[in-house]
C-alpha cells in the first residue's frame, strides 16, 4: 500500500530535502549496512513471533474440510490460532497471489523483497530506488499481520545522494469472505514516519489507511482484483498535507501454465491500473497509473514478478517506475 502513496509524498519530501541543504546537513548511510540490519530486524520479528504464539499453533488435519469463510459465520469461525493453509487451487481456478502495487487482496505466508526504481519523480526533481521487505503472516484464517520497513535512495537533479532507512508500515488485514472463487477483505495501514523527511527518505506524517480489497476467479484462469481505501494523516502534517487522499485500484490476470511447470510454473501475465486522488488541499493532486508485469514460479515456492508503470493522468509526476519482486512463500 505505501507504493500508492509515493505521488503524494514526493513533493513533500522534497521540500524537506531542500530544507536540509540549507542546514548543511548530508549524512548518508551505506545500503548495505541497511540491508544487513533489515534482514536481522525480519528474522528478529519472526522468531518473537512463533516463541510468542507457539502454544496455540496446531497442525490441522489434511482430510479436515474447511468451511467457507462469510458474513454469517464472521464470529464463530476462522479465528482460532493455527497454521495457515493456502486454500487449495483446483485445476480450472486462478492461483490466488498478490500481485505488484495494488494492495493485496487474498492471504498468503511469504517472505517478499520489492524493488522500485522511479524515473524522474517529482516532476523531473529527482530519481529514488526503493527496497521494501515485507514480510505476511497469516495468524488464522480469518487475521493476517503484515510488516514492511524499507530502504530508500535519492537522486536530485541538483543535490548530494543520500540513502537510509524510509518509513514503516505495519498493516493487518481482517478476512471478510473467503469460498471457493472469491474473497472479500478489510485492511488497515499504518504508516510510521522511520525515514529522515529532511533529506527526502521519509513523509515526516504518521497516516492511517482503512480500504477494502476482492479477488475474483473468472473462470479459463483469469482473475479480477480491486482494492478502495483512504489515506488519512493523523501526525506531522502541513497546511499543503491533503485532508485524505483516496486510493483506487483494479488488475485483470491470465495465468498460462499450471504451477508444476519446470521453471515457469502458473505463469501469469496481468495489467493493474491504480490511482490516487487527494481531498482537501489547495493544491489537490490525482494520479492514475497503468502496470503490465508478469508473475512465475522458479520452483521450491521461489516467485519472481517484474513490471513496469507508465502514468497515465499526471502524467508531470513521474515519467515511469520499474518494478521488480522476489518471493517466498513457506
Amino acid at each position: 500500500m505505501e507504493k500508492l502513496k509515493k505521488e503524494r509524498n514526493l513533493s513533500v519530501r522534497q521540500r524537506g530535502y531542500s530544507k536540509n541543504l540549507f542546514k548543511g546537513y548530508h549524512k548518508k548511510v551505506a545500503l548495505p549496512n541497511h540491508g544487513l540490519f533489515v534482514y536481522m530486524y525480519f528474522v528478529s520479528f519472526y522468531f518473537l513471533f512463533i516463541i510468542s504464539f507457539s502454544p496455540f499453533l496446531q497442525a490441522q488435519e489434511v482430510s479436515e474440510k474447511k468451511p467457507d469463510l462469510t458474513l454469517s459465520n464472521f464470529f464463530s469461525e476462522g479465528w482460532k490460532f493455527t497454521w495457515w493453509e493456502e486454500p487449495e487451487q483446483e485445476p480450472d481456478q486462478a492461483p490466488r497471489f498478490r500481485l505488484l502495487k495494488i494492495p493485496a487482496t487474498v492471504f498468503e505466508r511469504e517472505v517478499r523483497m520489492n524493488y522500485s526504481f522511479t524515473n524522474n519523480g517529482d516532476s523531473g526533481k529527482l530519481d529514488e530506488h526503493e527496497y521494501e521487505l515485507e514480510f505476511e503472516m497469516p495468524v488464522s484464517r480469518r487475521l493476517l499481520i503484515e510488516v514492511e520497513p524499507k530502504v530508500v535512495s535519492v537522486s536530485p537533479d541538483h543535490g548530494n545522494d543520500h540513502s537510509g532507512f524510509g518509513d514503516t508500515s505495519l498493516i493487518t488485514r481482517v478476512m471478510l469472505f473467503e469460498t471457493r472463487n472469491t474473497t472479500l477483505l478489510t485492511i488497515l495501514d499504518t504508516n510510521f514516519p522511520t525515514g529522515n523527511e529532511d533529506i527526502g527518505l521519509g513523509s515526516g506524517m504518521t497516516t492511517i489507511s482503512p480500504g477494502i480489497g476482492m479477488w475474483r476467479d473468472l473462470g479459463r484462469h483469469f482473475a479480477l482484483h480491486g482494492f478502495f481505501g483512504l489515506d488519512i494523516p493523523v501526525a506531522g502534517t502541513t497546511e499543503e498535507t491533503p485532508d485524505t487522499t483516496v486510493i483506487y485500484g483494479t488488475a485483470l490476470a491470465k495465468t498460462l501454465t499450471s504451477k508444476d511447470t519446470p521453471l515457469f510454473g502458473n505463469l501469469t501475465l496481468f495489467v493493474e491500473l491504480n490511482g490516487s486522488s487527494d481531498v482537501g488541499s489547495d493544491n489537490d493532486i490525482t494520479v492514475v497509473s497503468i502496470l503490465p508485469g508478469v508473475r512465475w514460479n522458479l520452483g521450491h515456492e521461489f516467485w519472481l514478478m517484474p513490471g513496469i508503470e507508465i502514468p497515465v493522468i499526471g502524467r508531470d509526476e513521474f515519467d515511469n517506475r520499474i518494478w521488480f519482486s522476489v518471493l517466498k512463500d513457506f
